[in-house]
């Protein structure tokens, strides 16, 4: 997947279309492109507000917005015209037209402006999923405008941004302390962005980030979490994956079903891992269905090791008691702290 650098880097070089779609579920990846769009497109603050128009879906009308995009700047090189939530518009019909302008105009205004776009605007459409790619407008998005999708990262590549991210910012963090706050916060890049805010100022003239730093500013104790614990289960230690889990549970109830994805998470990266290694593949190989690039390739070293301690037929049975345990829990009253031995104990190597 092309990075926002290299967009932007694009856009500064010169925009190779005229009308932009920005699709996708990682919103915070498309917010940062759109607030960077007005300085790049109209450097000129002292014109910026007669040729930046930024729309929303729901206030206006595709009409409204096109011709806004057919205006000339206003002592400016190019105007930019963003609209967020344009599926609204997108995909609403154009009101009051006769069955003659529907015909000529395919039941859609864009098309006609996507053939003979303004070449001194910008504009661009955000929206979270774009609509089939056989229909109009969409068909004619795809065929005339600059796509640009941004999907839900994976673990290994959420590790990948932070590390990127935090040497844009003048600092570094070091792997197994990017791999914490993704095993701790999840894939939601807003939510990682504003924990390395609270990094970079927690850590003060310090250049690299380091597990303690994650620890005391994330809230992630180095004991409590989920790394630790699929440390401890790997290893066959049955005290310490104990103690650990049923210190994540008390942290909330909400915790059960976090526990619940990262062990599932953990099975199947052993799978893949153990299925691989009987094929011969080496470590890099492995590292990369892992997802695990960069620096974080070097847990791949680790979980290689774990998965050693499982045959097939053991990884089919910790699924199995995961599930079972899964089902257990809805609609009725559990104890988690039970549950969650019986858990350990059918998943333990």
């Amino acid at each position: 997947m092309i990075s926002n650098a290299d967009i932007l880097k694009q856009w500064k070089s010169g925009p190779s279309r005229s009308v932009w779609v920005l699709h996708g579920e990682e919103e915070f990846l498309r917010s940062e492109l759109l607030a960077a769009a007005p300085e790049i497109f109209v450097p000129d603050e002292a014109t910026r507000s007669f040729n930046c128009d930024i729309l929303y879906g729901a206030e206006t009308s595709l009409d409204q917005v096109l011709t806004i995009a057919r205006s000339y700047p206003m002592m400016a090189e190019r105007r930019l015209v963003i609209v967020r939530d344009a599926e609204r518009i997108l995909r609403a019909k154009p009101a009051g037209t006769s069955a003659k302008s529907k015909k000529k105009q395919n039941e859609d205004p864009l098309p006609a402006y996507l053939a003979q776009p303004n070449p001194d605007c910008i504009l661009m459409f955000d929206l979270e999923k774009l609509g089939a790619k056989n229909q109009s407008p969409f068909r004619e998005l795809n065929e005339r405008a600059q796509i640009l999708e941004f999907p839900i990262l994976k673990d290994g590549e959420v590790t990948e941004w932070l590390r990127a991210r935090a040497k844009g910012l003048g600092r570094t963090i070091a792997s197994d302390a990017a791999r914490l706050m993704v095993a701790y916060l999840g894939t939601s890049l807003r939510t990682h962005a504003n924990e390395l805010e609270k990094l970079l100022i927690y850590t003060g003239d310090r250049k690299e980030i380091v597990v303690g730093d994650v620890e005391q500013v994330v809230g992630a104790s180095r004991e409590n979490n989920v790394f630790e614990l699929t440390k401890a289960i790997g290893a066959g230690n049955k005290p310490l994956a104990t103690e650990i889990a049923l210190r994540i549970l008390d942290q909330g109830r909400d915790q059960r079903q976090f526990l619940f994805v990262m062990l599932g998470r953990f099975i199947e990266q052993l799978t893949i891992v153990r299925e691989l290694s009987v094929k011969g593949e080496n470590e890099r190989t492995i590292a990369e269905a892992l997802e695990l690039r960069g620096g974080a390739a070097y847990f791949a070293k680790e979980i290689i090791q774990q998965a050693r301690r499982y045959t097939r037929e053991k990884l089919d049975g910790a699924l199995r008691t995961l599930i079972e345990a899964e089902f257990q829990t809805r609609g009725r009253h559990t104890n988690d702290e039970l549950l969650m031995e019986r858990v350990l104990l059918g998943i333990m190597p």
